[in-house]
């Protein structure tokens, strides 16, 4: 039996609807994109440079990198860097692979080729089971209510049966025997039910002293590293000097008052810290956790481990060891959150819980006219039956995923109300055939999604107004400042 032939970057962008899109672009904007101004910010090379925000969003993650792989194909490029989650993956991988101004998507895209995504699920057998029933089973909560009345009504008409054999009939031979069969069958089935009843006390309290995770997440923690590793990062260090590499022969397009001061590259992964219950931006915060000269004690794997600790799907991630009594570390924890007390150990989960979208983080009031815009790039995978506003249309999975997305893009959300300039640079990837958990993707499917990253890039591209887009951020500026008189 032959081995299945395993996905390769040249079946992601040698296919038809990413070369039909990227011919599109090419004959708009010329062979790479020298045609396109979209920054007025270059390299020697004559790269142009934004500043990057990818979303969360699991599995979505694939069709990141299609998007980044069509802006890198225009001769684009990345300064700063910030994500959430799966976002935060793809934003570390740019972050650490090859120099600033190298186009570096089919490198990530071919460790993502290489990763087969159910390992990432390396809980308990039963708990990968479940999480595939769940996802690929249409109604399988209710098939597995019906299951478990089954069972209930079943044992509940034993034990009544054998109640009434015993104590209620006649004691004859032929009933003796039945009522033998019956009390056997009910002793059985107890057997049976306590079993389970007892696994499933066992799973949950598995489930609390792992952080309330059915995934440890050390296989993912694992894969990053050793990308890390492959790419020359080894510590938190090596991290910080692979982010904000300078970039060779950078220079402006046009006179700007600022010149090139503070254009400097960095990287940020967001992380949602439960026990202070704050919103953490790594590696920038390490300091919260370690005083200088032992920040290396972290590993930058565990920075994005933090950031994709999807609740009750992976274990949360501990910082344990925080040296509250620190002169530095507790001076950290004051000036960040007004914390007099540091704790004694960190748990993070997702940052999308709080930031899952943290565009943000570029914001700054001090700049008059923008020397590069922030793009940002949006996964949205709700179906179309639950985004009507008639609530009694929306199907359960619908009802749940509004809850939790009120949550986690509130903050966002109303960040980009407010700065309504910084919706001009997002562009969105409408994916709402795909399920953000599915870690069972087709290789069909895997394709897919970085095709709708390809042409939402394409589409964004297309319609990019960057003389527009810094005239509006003027605007605001000037309104900012009018609201503060």
């Amino acid at each position: 039996m032959s081995t299945p032939k395993k996905l390769t970057t040249n079946d992601f962008i040698n296919s038809p609807a990413v070369i039909q899109n990227l011919r599109q672009l090419t004959d708009a904007f010329g062979e790479g994109g020298r045609n396109l101004i979209i920054s007025d910010v270059l390299d020697q090379a004559g790269h142009q440079y934004v500043n990057l925000v990818q979303k969360g969003g699991g599995v979505l993650g694939i069709a990141l990198i299609g998007y980044t792989y069509t802006l890198e194909q225009m001769g684009i490029r990345f300064l700063r860097l910030a994500g959430t989650s799966a976002g935060a993956i793809n934003t570390a991988m740019l972050a650490i692979v090859g120099e600033k101004e190298e186009a570096k998507s089919i490198k990530v895209l071919e460790a993502v080729a290489d990763l087969e995504l159910p390992e990432l699920l390396d809980g308990h057998p039963v708990a990968r089971w479940l999480t595939k029933q769940f996802i690929a089973t249409k109604g399988f909560l209710n098939k597995l209510k019906a299951v478990w009345l089954g069972v209930c009504i079943f044992y509940t008409l034993l034990l009544v049966t054998t109640f009434i054999c015993l104590w209620l009939l006649p004691h004859n031979q032929p009933m003796v025997e039945v009522t033998q069969t019956l009390v056997v069958v009910l002793l059985v089935a107890t057997g049976f039910l306590g079993a389970f009843v007892y696994y499933i006390t066992r799973l949950l309290k598995r489930l609390k002293s792992s952080g309330y995770g059915i995934n440890p997440g050390t296989f993912f923690y694992d894969w990053i590293k050793s990308l890390m590793q492959q790419n020359g990062v080894d510590s938190i260090d090596d991290l910080v000097k692979k982010a904000t590499q300078p970039v060779p022969g950078l220079h402006l397009r046009t006179n700007n008052p600022r010149g090139i001061v503070q254009l400097e590259p960095d990287v940020t992964f967001i992380a949602s810290e439960l026990i202070t219950e704050n919103k953490i931006e790594f590696p920038r915060m390490c300091n919260l956790f370690r005083p200088p000269g032992r920040l290396n004690e972290l590993h930058p794997a565990g920075l994005v481990r933090a950031s994709m600790s999807i609740p009750l799907l992976f274990e949360s991630y501990f910082i344990y060891g925080i040296p509250q009594n620190d002169p530095t570390i507790q001076k950290a924890w004051l000036d960040a959150f007004g914390e007099t007390i540091p704790p004694v150990e960190a748990r993070f989960v997702d940052g999308g819980i709080l930031s899952n979208f943290p565009i943000s983080i570029f914001y700054n009031p001090a700049i008059e006219v923008p020397r590069l815009p922030v793009f940002g790039i949006d996964l949205n995978d709700t179906a179309p039956s639950d985004k009507s506003k008639q609530a009694a249309s929306w199907t359960f999975a619908g009802y749940l995923f509004r809850i939790f997305n009120t949550a986690r893009n509130y903050y966002d959300k109303d960040f980009q109300l407010k700065n309504k300039v910084y919706s001009k640079g997002i562009g969105t990837i409408l994916l709402p055939e795909f399920n953000w958990l599915d870690f069972f993707l087709t290789d069909t499917e895997k394709q897919a999604l970085f095709e709708k990253g390809v042409e939402a890039a394409t589409l964004f591209l297309l319609q990019f107004d960057w003389e527009g887009y810094k005239k509006d951020r003027s605007f605001m500026r000037v309104a900012l400042k009018e609201d503060k008189k």
